[in-house]
């Protein structure tokens, strides 16, 4: 099994990235709705960023903001880096098996909400709900027909900081993504295991240009591979 660290914090590997028009969305119950303002974020206690919250910098910089004319230092890993995931805090990657990640335009909205300022969001009529009580312009798609899919990639570099935007490789790929919280990413059964500090992956997603201009963004993590697979690929 490889075991991945990610660090969610927003990273792009575009050296500028487009953002939203900040359309205000209403309300379909009694939570309030998520706004267009903000972006799906992979979720994950091995990422970089987990407990920033609105009140962390000067600005709002949760994982969830769009880095829309930010500088590098500000993109890269959406200058999260001083809020590294806890030491031991993985995501597993089980080689040749499906990884499940959790996307959501919110942390309340995960299983990961005690942690979060607004506490547990998720709908109970639907559990899997990227932006509960929003349409899914919220996460920029007119419907199932109209998703640009997401990607992960990985480094086999464990010290983040040697980590460069040109160290990424995409492994898996999700076609339908971002459309429900839960979202497979099939695991290759050959990748190589990770140093014993473990590597740093990367979450992308391409919206639909259908809801505004198409930005490619990602999250990273840290992770790892167990000897067996290492093993496994030398054969």
């Amino acid at each position: 099994m490889l075991v991945a660290t990610f660090s969610l914090a927003l990273l792009s590997v575009l050296p500028k990235v487009s953002g939203h028009s900040g359309e205000l969305l209403q309300p379909l119950g009694d939570t309030p709705a998520l706004t267009d303002t903000y972006f799906p974020a992979f979720w994950d206690p091995s990422m970089w960023g987990f407990n920033v919250t609105d009140k962390t910098y000067p600005y709002d910089n949760r994982p969830v903001v769009p880095i829309k004319n930010m500088n590098f230092q500000q993109w890269w890993f959406h200058g999260h880096l001083d809020h590294p995931p806890n030491a031991g805090d993985f995501f597993e990657l089980p080689a040749g098996k499906p990884a499940t990640a959790q996307i959501a335009c919110n942390k309340g909205a995960t299983d990961f909400f005690a942690s979060s300022e607004g506490g547990d969001i998720r709908d109970p009529n639907n559990l899997d709900d990227v932006c509960p009580k929003s349409p899914t312009t919220a996460y920029h798609t007119n419907g199932f027909d109209d998703l640009e899919g997401c990607a992960l990639a990985i480094t086999y570099k464990s010290d983040v900081n040697q980590v460069k935007p040109e160290d990424f490789t995409v492994f898996s790929v999700n076609q339908t993504c971002v459309w429900t919280r839960h979202t497979e990413f099939q695991v290759p059964e050959r990748m190589p295991a990770c140093p014993d500090e473990g590597c740093i992956c990367a979450f992308f997603w391409i919206h639909s240009v259908s809801r505004s201009s198409r930005p490619c963004l990602s999250n990273s993590n840290h992770t790892s591979h167990s000897p067996k697979v290492a093993a496994k690929r030398t054969t």
